[in-house]
């Protein structure tokens, strides 16, 4: 889920106040009459990830309408945890340590730390535990999900009172996890459980990829990574969303407003990402290119 949800630099390495702006995934689709910019979100992020570039500010200044994976509305709404957890649970006999290996047990029973919590995690299927896993170990390497790029750009938009909307319901995007087979949801929960020496080095890689706008780098290792272990979850995580999805992107680039959509980075990468789409659909996609941050060496 690591690779789903998308994930520095390291924790050390300079001031955030001398830190150039990270290099932004930015894509725009020209209509006859508009454009829409397609922005690759990573959902957690560190406060010294902001400033963001300037061609992004532009372009988020430009948007009249703003589009994301969730509604805003829809992400503010209390009942989506109930909802979520009630998905999450196994709706007949079976248990959690029935449907993973014996070695992924007692995996997670060290990283529990005790019998009843052990017990407590027996109604809940795998993608749910090994979610809150990865979640939780990407705070713990420093990450917030409030300051993510998606929640940065909702509560802007929000506020300043941009038209917004979802490209899925919180429930579709749940399901597309909780349908993935359960050797692939087993898998995801071992790949959780790994060293937590191993889980951050990964989640630094992965921010840093991210925040150098590392496209290719970035491709292979979400995207290929996921084809190749757990082929289903892909298909149904990636490229059957992302396909949902072009209609609506579609619509806004014929449409006669400016927009932004954001979206986790791995839905624009690639064969099957929405910049590949769009341009089959004969539609003329770039990559915004930023200009270099000299910083000011009296800083």
């Amino acid at each position: 889920m690591m690779r789903w949800l998308l994930t520095c630099t390291l924790l050390l390495i300079a001031p955030a106040a001398l830190a150039a702006p990270p290099t932004p995934l930015l894509w725009k689709a020209q209509g006859e009459s508009t454009t829409v910019y397609l922005l690759g979100s990573f959902h957690l992020l560190r406060a010294d990830d902001y400033p963001l570039d300037p061609a992004v500010e532009s372009a988020y200044a430009q948007a009249e309408r703003m589009a994301f994976e969730i509604d805003p509305a829809e992400m503010a709404d209390p009942s989506m945890v109930q909802t979520v957890q009630k998905l999450a649970r196994f709706s007949d006999e079976r248990r959690l340590s029935q449907v993973i290996s014996a070695d992924t047990a007692k995996k997670l029973r060290q990283f529990l730390g005790s019998d009843a919590a052990m017990t407590a995690s027996e109604p809940f299927k795998p993608w749910y535990m090994g979610l809150n896993i990865s979640v939780g170990m990407m705070v713990m390497t420093g990450l917030d999900v409030k300051l993510g790029l998606d929640q940065h750009f909702m509560q802007r938009a929000v506020k300043d009172g941009k038209v917004v909307a979802g490209l899925e319901t919180a429930m579709e995007q749940m399901a597309a996890l909780d349908g993935a087979p359960m050797d692939e949801q087993a898998r995801m929960l071992d790949e959780a459980l790994e060293p937590a020496a191993d889980t951050r080095k990964r989640i630094l890689e992965l921010h840093a990829l991210w925040r150098t706008g590392d496209a290719e780098g970035l491709e292979k290792a979400v995207n290929e990574d996921m084809r190749d272990n757990t082929p289903v979850m892909y298909e149904r995580l990636n490229r059957n969303r992302n396909r949902a999805w072009l209609p609506q992107i579609v619509a806004l680039v014929h449409g006669k407003q400016t927009a932004m959509v954001v979206v986790g980075s791995m839905h624009l990468l690639g064969a099957d990402g929405l910049v590949e789409l769009l341009r089959a659909r004969g539609i003329k996609v770039e990559r915004v290119a930023t200009a270099p941050i000299v910083l000011d060496k009296a800083a």
